[in-house]
Protein backbone atom coordinates (compact mmCIF):
# COMPACT_ATOMS: atom_id res chain seq x y z
CA UNK A 1 0.00 0.00 0.00
CA UNK A 2 0.95 3.65 -0.19
CA UNK A 3 2.41 5.14 2.97
CA UNK A 4 1.00 8.63 3.14
CA UNK A 5 2.83 11.51 4.72
CA UNK A 6 6.29 10.34 3.47
CA UNK A 7 7.70 11.92 0.34
CA UNK A 8 9.87 10.04 -2.15
CA UNK A 9 12.32 12.95 -2.15
CA UNK A 10 14.91 13.01 0.63
CA UNK A 11 14.29 15.72 3.18
CA UNK A 12 18.01 16.67 3.30
CA UNK A 13 18.57 16.63 -0.45
CA UNK A 14 21.55 15.23 -2.28
CA UNK A 15 24.17 17.60 -0.88
CA UNK A 16 24.60 15.96 2.51
CA UNK A 17 23.28 13.13 4.60
CA UNK A 18 22.71 15.51 7.52
CA UNK A 19 21.25 18.49 5.71
CA UNK A 20 21.78 20.88 2.79
CA UNK A 21 25.24 22.29 2.19
CA UNK A 22 25.77 25.24 4.51
CA UNK A 23 26.82 28.63 3.13
CA UNK A 24 29.37 28.72 5.98
CA UNK A 25 31.31 25.84 4.45
CA UNK A 26 35.05 26.58 3.91
CA UNK A 27 35.38 24.32 0.86
CA UNK A 28 37.82 25.22 -1.89
CA UNK A 29 35.22 25.96 -4.52
CA UNK A 30 33.06 28.28 -2.41
CA UNK A 31 34.59 31.14 -0.48
CA UNK A 32 33.01 32.26 2.80
CA UNK A 33 30.97 35.40 2.67
CA UNK A 34 32.39 36.64 6.00
CA UNK A 35 35.27 35.64 8.26
CA UNK A 36 34.27 34.75 11.82
CA UNK A 37 35.94 36.94 14.43
CA UNK A 38 35.77 36.73 18.21
CA UNK A 39 34.77 40.29 19.09
CA UNK A 40 35.49 39.84 22.81
CA UNK A 41 39.22 39.19 22.20
CA UNK A 42 39.86 41.48 19.26
CA UNK A 43 40.19 45.16 18.98
CA UNK A 44 37.11 47.23 18.12
CA UNK A 45 38.03 46.88 14.45
CA UNK A 46 35.55 44.84 12.46
CA UNK A 47 36.48 41.72 10.43
CA UNK A 48 38.14 42.45 7.10
CA UNK A 49 36.99 41.12 3.78
CA UNK A 50 39.47 38.73 2.23
CA UNK A 51 41.19 40.44 -0.67
CA UNK A 52 42.09 37.34 -2.58
CA UNK A 53 38.49 36.05 -2.73
CA UNK A 54 35.41 38.12 -3.45
CA UNK A 55 31.83 37.08 -2.70
CA UNK A 56 29.16 37.10 -5.42
CA UNK A 57 27.53 40.10 -3.73
CA UNK A 58 30.70 42.23 -3.84
CA UNK A 59 31.41 41.19 -7.44
CA UNK A 60 27.96 42.36 -8.45
CA UNK A 61 28.43 45.55 -6.45
CA UNK A 62 31.72 46.32 -8.20
CA UNK A 63 30.17 45.70 -11.60
CA UNK A 64 27.34 48.11 -10.79
CA UNK A 65 29.86 50.66 -9.55
CA UNK A 66 31.82 50.43 -12.78
CA UNK A 67 28.63 50.81 -14.78
CA UNK A 68 27.50 53.85 -12.81
CA UNK A 69 30.82 55.56 -13.43
CA UNK A 70 31.40 56.44 -9.77
CA UNK A 71 33.73 54.25 -7.72
CA UNK A 72 33.35 56.29 -4.52
CA UNK A 73 30.27 55.03 -2.75
CA UNK A 74 28.98 55.91 0.70
CA UNK A 75 29.01 53.10 3.22
CA UNK A 76 25.21 53.06 3.46
CA UNK A 77 24.91 52.49 -0.32
CA UNK A 78 27.26 49.50 -0.22
CA UNK A 79 25.23 47.98 2.61
CA UNK A 80 22.08 48.71 0.62
CA UNK A 81 23.45 46.78 -2.36
CA UNK A 82 24.50 43.85 -0.15
CA UNK A 83 21.07 43.76 1.47
CA UNK A 84 19.42 43.72 -1.95
CA UNK A 85 21.46 40.74 -3.16
CA UNK A 86 20.91 38.91 0.13
CA UNK A 87 17.14 39.27 -0.27
CA UNK A 88 17.12 38.26 -3.94
CA UNK A 89 16.80 34.76 -5.35
CA UNK A 90 19.24 33.39 -7.91
CA UNK A 91 16.69 33.53 -10.72
CA UNK A 92 16.04 37.26 -10.14
CA UNK A 93 19.69 38.31 -9.79
CA UNK A 94 20.02 39.74 -13.31
CA UNK A 95 16.84 41.72 -12.92
CA UNK A 96 18.09 43.05 -9.59
CA UNK A 97 21.41 44.16 -11.09
CA UNK A 98 19.53 46.06 -13.78
CA UNK A 99 17.28 47.79 -11.22
CA UNK A 100 20.20 48.69 -8.96
CA UNK A 101 22.12 50.08 -11.94
CA UNK A 102 19.17 52.32 -12.77
CA UNK A 103 18.77 53.49 -9.16
CA UNK A 104 22.46 54.30 -8.65
CA UNK A 105 22.88 55.88 -12.09
CA UNK A 106 19.90 58.12 -11.42
CA UNK A 107 21.34 59.11 -8.03
CA UNK A 108 24.73 59.91 -9.60
CA UNK A 109 23.12 61.89 -12.41
CA UNK A 110 21.07 63.95 -9.95
CA UNK A 111 24.04 64.28 -7.57
CA UNK A 112 22.11 62.67 -4.73
CA UNK A 113 24.38 59.72 -4.11
CA UNK A 114 25.43 60.99 -0.69
CA UNK A 115 22.21 62.76 0.25
CA UNK A 116 19.89 59.74 -0.07
CA UNK A 117 19.34 57.80 3.16
CA UNK A 118 20.16 54.34 1.79
CA UNK A 119 19.55 52.73 5.19
CA UNK A 120 15.76 53.24 5.12
CA UNK A 121 15.27 53.20 1.35
CA UNK A 122 13.04 50.28 0.25
CA UNK A 123 14.73 47.44 -1.57
CA UNK A 124 14.18 47.05 -5.34
CA UNK A 125 11.16 45.11 -6.56
CA UNK A 126 13.36 42.22 -7.72
CA UNK A 127 14.01 41.30 -4.08
CA UNK A 128 11.40 38.59 -3.83
CA UNK A 129 12.76 37.13 -0.61
CA UNK A 130 12.16 38.42 2.88
CA UNK A 131 15.16 40.62 3.68
CA UNK A 132 17.05 39.91 6.85
CA UNK A 133 17.49 42.89 9.16
CA UNK A 134 20.93 44.39 8.62
CA UNK A 135 22.36 46.93 11.01
CA UNK A 136 24.06 50.08 9.73
CA UNK A 137 27.69 49.48 8.81
CA UNK A 138 30.40 51.94 9.69
CA UNK A 139 33.59 52.06 7.64
CA UNK A 140 36.66 53.28 9.49
CA UNK A 141 38.95 52.88 6.53
CA UNK A 142 37.58 52.63 3.02
CA UNK A 143 40.96 51.85 1.48
CA UNK A 144 41.54 48.94 3.89
CA UNK A 145 38.03 47.61 3.32
CA UNK A 146 37.27 47.21 7.05
CA UNK A 147 33.56 46.79 7.95
CA UNK A 148 32.24 47.42 11.45
CA UNK A 149 28.97 45.59 12.09
CA UNK A 150 27.03 46.69 15.15
CA UNK A 151 24.51 44.51 16.96
CA UNK A 152 22.91 47.38 18.86
CA UNK A 153 19.20 46.63 18.48
CA UNK A 154 18.25 49.43 20.87
CA UNK A 155 19.55 52.25 18.71
CA UNK A 156 17.30 55.23 18.21
CA UNK A 157 17.15 54.70 14.46
CA UNK A 158 15.96 51.10 14.78
CA UNK A 159 13.39 52.09 17.39
CA UNK A 160 12.06 54.75 15.07
CA UNK A 161 11.80 52.27 12.19
CA UNK A 162 9.95 49.72 14.33
CA UNK A 163 7.59 52.38 15.60
CA UNK A 164 6.90 53.52 12.05
CA UNK A 165 6.15 49.94 10.96
CA UNK A 166 3.79 49.32 13.88
CA UNK A 167 2.00 52.57 13.20
CA UNK A 168 1.37 51.53 9.61
CA UNK A 169 -0.02 48.18 10.74
CA UNK A 170 -2.27 49.85 13.31
CA UNK A 171 -3.55 52.33 10.73
CA UNK A 172 -4.29 49.55 8.25
CA UNK A 173 -6.16 47.54 10.89
CA UNK A 174 -8.17 50.61 11.94
CA UNK A 175 -9.06 51.32 8.30
CA UNK A 176 -10.20 47.74 7.79
CA UNK A 177 -12.43 47.80 10.89
CA UNK A 178 -13.89 51.13 9.87
CA UNK A 179 -14.71 49.79 6.41
CA UNK A 180 -16.40 46.74 7.91
CA UNK A 181 -18.44 48.84 10.35
CA UNK A 182 -19.49 51.37 7.73
CA UNK A 183 -20.56 48.74 5.22
CA UNK A 184 -24.32 48.31 5.21
CA UNK A 185 -25.69 44.92 6.10
CA UNK A 186 -27.45 43.20 3.18
CA UNK A 187 -31.20 43.24 3.51
CA UNK A 188 -32.55 39.69 3.41
CA UNK A 189 -34.70 39.13 0.38
CA UNK A 190 -38.14 37.58 0.81
CA UNK A 191 -38.37 33.92 -0.17
CA UNK A 192 -39.16 33.23 -3.78
CA UNK A 193 -42.72 31.93 -3.89
CA UNK A 194 -43.11 32.08 -7.64
CA UNK A 195 -42.97 28.28 -7.91
CA UNK A 196 -45.14 27.61 -4.84
CA UNK A 197 -48.72 26.82 -5.75
CA UNK A 198 -51.33 28.88 -3.91
CA UNK A 199 -54.11 26.42 -3.27
CA UNK A 200 -56.25 29.01 -1.50
CA UNK A 201 -56.33 31.12 -4.65
CA UNK A 202 -57.29 28.10 -6.79
CA UNK A 203 -59.92 26.73 -4.41
CA UNK A 204 -63.18 26.86 -6.31
CA UNK A 205 -66.81 25.83 -5.99
CA UNK A 206 -68.04 23.82 -8.93
CA UNK A 207 -71.15 24.65 -10.92
CA UNK A 208 -71.41 21.55 -13.10
CA UNK A 209 -74.71 19.60 -12.71
CA UNK A 210 -73.82 16.49 -14.70
CA UNK A 211 -73.80 13.29 -12.64
CA UNK A 212 -71.41 11.41 -14.88
CA UNK A 213 -68.08 12.81 -16.04
CA UNK A 214 -65.02 10.95 -17.31
CA UNK A 215 -61.65 11.46 -15.67
CA UNK A 216 -59.05 13.70 -17.33
CA UNK A 217 -55.75 14.71 -15.84
CA UNK A 218 -55.61 18.44 -15.12
CA UNK A 219 -53.05 20.39 -17.17
CA UNK A 220 -54.20 23.88 -16.11
CA UNK A 221 -56.27 25.60 -13.45
CA UNK A 222 -59.62 23.84 -12.95
CA UNK A 223 -62.67 25.36 -14.59
CA UNK A 224 -65.62 25.74 -12.14
CA UNK A 225 -68.04 24.94 -14.95
CA UNK A 226 -66.43 21.50 -15.25
CA UNK A 227 -66.39 20.71 -11.52
CA UNK A 228 -69.37 19.21 -9.68
CA UNK A 229 -70.32 20.63 -6.28
CA UNK A 230 -70.82 18.49 -3.19
CA UNK A 231 -74.58 18.10 -3.67
CA UNK A 232 -74.14 16.73 -7.18
CA UNK A 233 -71.30 14.42 -6.06
CA UNK A 234 -73.57 12.78 -3.48
CA UNK A 235 -76.03 11.86 -6.20
CA UNK A 236 -73.18 10.63 -8.39
CA UNK A 237 -71.98 8.23 -5.69
CA UNK A 238 -75.42 6.61 -5.38
CA UNK A 239 -75.62 6.28 -9.15
CA UNK A 240 -72.23 4.58 -9.36
CA UNK A 241 -73.14 2.09 -6.62
CA UNK A 242 -76.23 1.01 -8.56
CA UNK A 243 -74.38 0.76 -11.86
CA UNK A 244 -71.64 -1.37 -10.31
CA UNK A 245 -74.15 -3.87 -9.05
CA UNK A 246 -76.13 -3.88 -12.29
CA UNK A 247 -73.45 -3.59 -14.97
CA UNK A 248 -70.20 -4.53 -13.19
CA UNK A 249 -68.14 -2.45 -15.67
CA UNK A 250 -64.97 -1.66 -13.74
CA UNK A 251 -63.30 0.45 -16.45
CA UNK A 252 -66.24 2.86 -16.43
CA UNK A 253 -66.65 2.79 -12.64
CA UNK A 254 -62.94 3.42 -12.00
CA UNK A 255 -62.92 6.44 -14.34
CA UNK A 256 -66.00 7.88 -12.65
CA UNK A 257 -64.55 7.41 -9.15
CA UNK A 258 -61.28 9.05 -10.11
CA UNK A 259 -63.25 11.98 -11.53
CA UNK A 260 -65.13 12.28 -8.24
CA UNK A 261 -61.90 12.21 -6.25
CA UNK A 262 -60.50 14.95 -8.48
CA UNK A 263 -63.56 17.18 -7.93
CA UNK A 264 -63.26 16.68 -4.18
CA UNK A 265 -59.56 17.58 -4.26
CA UNK A 266 -59.82 20.81 -6.30
CA UNK A 267 -62.65 21.99 -4.03
CA UNK A 268 -60.72 20.90 -0.91
CA UNK A 269 -63.64 18.94 0.47
CA UNK A 270 -62.57 16.75 3.40
CA UNK A 271 -65.47 15.34 5.37
CA UNK A 272 -67.24 12.04 5.99
CA UNK A 273 -68.45 11.99 2.38
CA UNK A 274 -64.83 12.10 1.18
CA UNK A 275 -64.06 9.08 3.36
CA UNK A 276 -67.09 7.24 1.94
CA UNK A 277 -65.94 7.88 -1.65
CA UNK A 278 -62.44 6.55 -1.01
CA UNK A 279 -63.71 3.53 0.94
CA UNK A 280 -66.16 2.59 -1.81
CA UNK A 281 -63.53 2.93 -4.52
CA UNK A 282 -61.07 0.84 -2.48
CA UNK A 283 -63.61 -2.00 -2.05
CA UNK A 284 -64.41 -2.00 -5.76
CA UNK A 285 -60.68 -2.09 -6.57
CA UNK A 286 -60.19 -5.04 -4.20
CA UNK A 287 -63.02 -6.92 -5.80
CA UNK A 288 -61.44 -6.51 -9.24
CA UNK A 289 -57.85 -7.16 -8.03
CA UNK A 290 -56.72 -3.63 -8.92
CA UNK A 291 -54.20 -3.21 -6.10
CA UNK A 292 -52.75 -0.05 -7.63
CA UNK A 293 -55.95 1.96 -7.20
CA UNK A 294 -56.61 0.22 -3.87
CA UNK A 295 -53.22 1.33 -2.52
CA UNK A 296 -53.88 4.94 -3.58
CA UNK A 297 -57.20 4.93 -1.75
CA UNK A 298 -55.68 3.21 1.27
CA UNK A 299 -52.93 5.84 1.56
CA UNK A 300 -55.45 8.69 1.40
CA UNK A 301 -57.77 6.98 3.88
CA UNK A 302 -54.95 6.73 6.41
CA UNK A 303 -54.56 10.52 6.31
CA UNK A 304 -58.30 11.09 6.54
CA UNK A 305 -58.62 8.79 9.55
CA UNK A 306 -55.74 10.62 11.23
CA UNK A 307 -57.78 13.84 10.91
CA UNK A 308 -60.50 12.24 13.04
CA UNK A 309 -63.06 11.81 10.25
CA UNK A 310 -65.56 8.98 10.82
CA UNK A 311 -65.29 5.84 8.73
CA UNK A 312 -64.39 2.13 8.82
CA UNK A 313 -60.90 2.62 10.15
CA UNK A 314 -60.51 -0.86 11.71
CA UNK A 315 -61.63 -2.62 8.55
CA UNK A 316 -59.01 -0.83 6.45
CA UNK A 317 -56.36 -1.24 9.14
CA UNK A 318 -56.79 -5.01 8.77
CA UNK A 319 -56.58 -4.61 4.98
CA UNK A 320 -53.35 -2.67 5.35
CA UNK A 321 -51.74 -5.45 7.42
CA UNK A 322 -52.74 -8.08 4.86
CA UNK A 323 -51.40 -5.86 2.05
CA UNK A 324 -48.06 -5.64 3.83
CA UNK A 325 -48.02 -9.44 4.14
CA UNK A 326 -48.57 -9.68 0.39
CA UNK A 327 -45.69 -7.26 -0.35
CA UNK A 328 -43.51 -8.86 2.38
CA UNK A 329 -42.85 -5.42 3.82
CA UNK A 330 -41.74 -6.38 7.31
CA UNK A 331 -40.68 -2.86 8.21
CA UNK A 332 -44.14 -1.40 7.57
CA UNK A 333 -45.77 -4.33 9.41
CA UNK A 334 -43.65 -3.68 12.50
CA UNK A 335 -44.33 0.06 12.29
CA UNK A 336 -48.08 -0.51 11.99
CA UNK A 337 -48.08 -2.90 14.95
CA UNK A 338 -46.06 -0.48 17.08
CA UNK A 339 -48.53 2.33 16.33
CA UNK A 340 -51.60 0.29 17.23
CA UNK A 341 -53.59 1.15 20.31
CA UNK A 342 -54.79 -1.62 22.65
CA UNK A 343 -58.38 -0.84 21.66
CA UNK A 344 -57.52 -1.33 17.98
CA UNK A 345 -56.04 -4.75 18.66
CA UNK A 346 -59.38 -5.85 20.13
CA UNK A 347 -61.19 -5.41 16.82
CA UNK A 348 -62.17 -8.71 15.16
CA UNK A 349 -60.78 -7.88 11.72
CA UNK A 350 -57.52 -6.57 13.14
CA UNK A 351 -57.14 -9.65 15.36
CA UNK A 352 -57.62 -11.88 12.33
CA UNK A 353 -54.96 -10.01 10.33
CA UNK A 354 -52.51 -10.24 13.22
CA UNK A 355 -53.21 -13.99 13.57
CA UNK A 356 -52.44 -14.47 9.87
CA UNK A 357 -49.15 -12.67 10.34
CA UNK A 358 -48.27 -14.84 13.37
CA UNK A 359 -49.10 -18.05 11.52
CA UNK A 360 -46.91 -17.07 8.54
CA UNK A 361 -44.04 -16.04 10.83
CA UNK A 362 -44.20 -19.36 12.72
CA UNK A 363 -44.62 -21.48 9.58
CA UNK A 364 -47.93 -22.84 10.90
CA UNK A 365 -49.54 -23.52 7.53
CA UNK A 366 -52.49 -25.45 8.94
CA UNK A 367 -53.57 -22.46 11.00
CA UNK A 368 -52.89 -20.12 8.06
CA UNK A 369 -55.30 -21.98 5.76
CA UNK A 370 -57.91 -22.20 8.50
CA UNK A 371 -57.72 -18.43 8.96
CA UNK A 372 -57.92 -17.99 5.19
CA UNK A 373 -61.29 -19.74 5.13
CA UNK A 374 -62.59 -17.50 7.95
CA UNK A 375 -61.44 -14.11 6.65
CA UNK A 376 -63.89 -11.31 7.57
CA UNK A 377 -65.05 -8.47 5.28
CA UNK A 378 -63.12 -8.36 1.99
CA UNK A 379 -59.74 -9.47 3.36
CA UNK A 380 -60.03 -12.71 1.36
CA UNK A 381 -59.36 -10.76 -1.86
CA UNK A 382 -55.97 -9.70 -0.45
CA UNK A 383 -55.07 -13.18 0.83
CA UNK A 384 -55.92 -14.56 -2.62
CA UNK A 385 -52.92 -12.64 -3.94
CA UNK A 386 -50.40 -14.63 -1.87
CA UNK A 387 -52.19 -17.85 -0.84
CA UNK A 388 -50.66 -19.80 -3.75
CA UNK A 389 -47.21 -18.61 -2.69
CA UNK A 390 -47.74 -19.90 0.84
CA UNK A 391 -49.27 -23.14 -0.45
CA UNK A 392 -46.15 -23.88 -2.51
CA UNK A 393 -43.91 -23.09 0.47
CA UNK A 394 -45.92 -25.45 2.70
CA UNK A 395 -45.74 -28.25 0.11
CA UNK A 396 -41.96 -27.89 -0.16
CA UNK A 397 -41.54 -28.21 3.59
CA UNK A 398 -43.87 -31.18 3.82
CA UNK A 399 -42.04 -32.94 1.00
CA UNK A 400 -38.74 -32.45 2.82
CA UNK A 401 -40.22 -33.77 6.07
CA UNK A 402 -42.11 -36.76 4.62
CA UNK A 403 -39.92 -37.62 1.65
CA UNK A 404 -40.82 -41.19 0.53
CA UNK A 405 -38.10 -43.71 -0.05
CA UNK A 406 -38.11 -44.72 -3.70
CA UNK A 407 -35.85 -47.38 -5.14
CA UNK A 408 -33.54 -46.25 -7.87
CA UNK A 409 -34.08 -49.45 -9.91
Amino acid sequence: GVIRGVSNISIHGSASAHGPMSWRSNSADKAPMYTAVDISKQSPKAPQIQKNKKTPVLKSSLSIANTSGDSTWPDSLKVYVERSFAACSTSARKRLEKQLNQIISSAVKNKKLNSINWTIRPLPKACDLEPQPVLPVKRTSVSAGIIDTSDNFDSEERKERRLHRFQKEAEAEAARKEAESSSTMPIPQPPNTADVHNWDADTIVGTCTRLEKSYFRLTSAPDPSQVRPLSVLRNTLELLKRKWVEENNYTYICSQFKSMRQDLTVQRITNSFTVEVYETHARVALETNDLGEYNQCQTQLKQLYAMGLPGHAMEFLAYRILYFLYTRNKGDINAAMAAMLPSEKQDQAVQHALSVRAAMAAGNYHRFFMLYLATPNMGGYLIDKFVDRERCASLQRMCKAFRPRLSVA
